[in-house]
């Protein structure tokens, strides 16, 4: 009996500590902006017609990888877009294009990169250039 007692209790601790934790979590708000990432976005942009252009002499190796960004909402356009090709990987600048019919072509130089080693496509897009990169 004494068992279960302390059981239950443990239970009714862990219940109440994360009662106050979703407390804490449901007071915050976060003003919409234009910027993404993965698949969690903030008001952000879309990613679409992604490809994945191939090396002529070996079809292993990826080139470039392109796509097309457009805002999710409003007309805000990308200036800044970054992307990983396996997570926790090195992010790789790309090459953002003019407006063509409310989205921008994006392409990504990763020439030489070997097709077994893209086991993600993570894009961080920003309405702002990135201050660290001195764009």
């Amino acid at each position: 009996m004494s068992r279960n007692f302390k059981v239950l209790l443990i239970a009714l601790v862990v219940i109440v500590l994360a009662g106050g934790a979703y407390a804490f979590a449901a007071a915050n708000t976060v003003e919409s902006s234009a910027a993404g990432y993965k698949a969690s976005v903030v008001s952000g942009y879309a990613i679409t017609n992604v490809v994945y252009d191939l090396n002529d002499n070996n079809p292993a190796l990826l080139e470039e990888i392109t796509f097309d960004v457009a805002p999710l909402t409003g007309s805000v356009r990308a200036a800044f877009v970054k992307i990983q090709t396996e997570d926790e990987g090195t992010w790789i600048n790309c090459l953002v294009g003019g407006v063509v019919i409310n989205s921008q072509p994006v392409t990504c130089e990763v020439e030489g990169l070997a097709i077994d080693q893209v086991t993600a496509l993570n894009v961080v897009a920003s309405s702002s250039v990135n201050p660290l990169d001195g764009e």
